[in-house]
Parts: structure tokens; C-alpha cells; sequence
């Protein structure tokens, strides 16, 4: 049986989570070309335990990492809410879940069966919205165009991305 452990995250426990898991996976997992990091949340209150300048003491090696907070009131820049999770969740509800265990299953089993090419799609939707972010001088008063994703991609020999 799975026991989930629930945690109440605040500061401490975020400051802790990105300097001691998330910092150090960066370092083992990106490519050594690509060594400026930015590291990009929302306003939540336990994410103002981190600054940039908590930043610098890891900043070695070649290693650049910033802090750029999203706008307030901007879930169409948390790429997790703009696509991940619907994708993640779409998949884990063909699945029969009947306890806490069964749904933590699916969603792993969902979270497996998610392909590349969907989250990739995910990030092209994100670009699109910071550019009109830009274009309307920092707000939020814009419609998404539809972006043919599926074509930029087939017609890109790498990832497409906005400009």
C-alpha cells in the first residue's frame, strides 16, 4: 500500500526542496553547454524564502541560476496548469481508481503514458502566450490564437518555438 505523506510546504521547506533536490538535478541532467538557469514560480507565499541572491551561493562551476517571479494572476505562464496537468489528468481518468492508492497509481501510469510530443505542444502554447503577454504591455487581455502545432512541428526539423 501506498502511505501518502502530506507536507505542509512552507519557505523552509521549499528553500530546502530546491537547494537540496531540484538544484542538484539541474546540475546532473542539463546539458553542460546550457548552464544559465532560470528559475521561474508564482507568488505563492512560500516561494519569497528564495532570492537571488540565495541563488548566487550556487551559481559555481559556470553555473548561472536566477529567480524571475510571474506576473501576479498569470496561471497562462504556470506551464503545469496550462497543459501538463490536463494532459496528465486526462489520461488518469480512463483508469478505474477506487482508493488513495489506485489513484496514485493511475497517475503515475499516466504520467508514464504521456508522450514528448504533447508536452512539447504544451511549451509551444506557453511561448505563444508570452509573446501576446509582451504585445499587450504586460497583461492578460488577449485571445490565443489557434497555432497548428501539429504543423509547426511537422515542418520544423527541430522544435519549433514563437517568435
Amino acid at each position: 500500500m501506498i502511505v501518502p505523506t502530506l507536507v505542509n510546504v512552507d519557505a523552509e521547506v521549499y528553500r530546502d526542496y530546491i537547494f537540496t533536490r531540484v538544484i542538484p538535478a539541474i546540475k546532473g541532467k542539463f546539458p553542460t553547454s546550457t548552464k544559465r538557469v532560470v528559475i521561474q514560480h508564482d507568488n505563492a507565499t512560500p516561494h519569497g524564502g528564495i532570492t537571488n541572491e540565495d541563488l548566487a551561493s550556487v551559481s559555481t562551476d559556470g553555473w548561472t541560476f536566477v529567480l524571475r517571479r510571474q506576473p501576479p494572476n498569470s496561471p497562462d505562464l504556470n506551464v503545469l496548469d496550462l497543459g501538463f496537468f490536463a494532459s496528465i489528468q486526462s489520461l488518469q481518468y480512463k483508469l478505474v481508481s477506487r482508493s488513495v492508492d489506485d489513484v496514485i497509481r493511475a497517475t503515475l501510469v499516466a504520467f508514464e503514458l504521456c508522450d514528448s510530443e504533447s508536452l512539447a505542444k504544451v511549451f509551444l502554447t506557453l511561448q505563444a502566450v508570452m509573446r501576446l503577454i509582451v504585445e499587450h504591455g504586460g497583461g492578460n487581455q488577449y485571445r490565443l490564437p489557434h497555432l497548428r502545432k501539429d504543423a509547426m512541428r511537422r515542418v520544423a526539423a527541430q522544435t519549433a518555438s514563437i517568435s
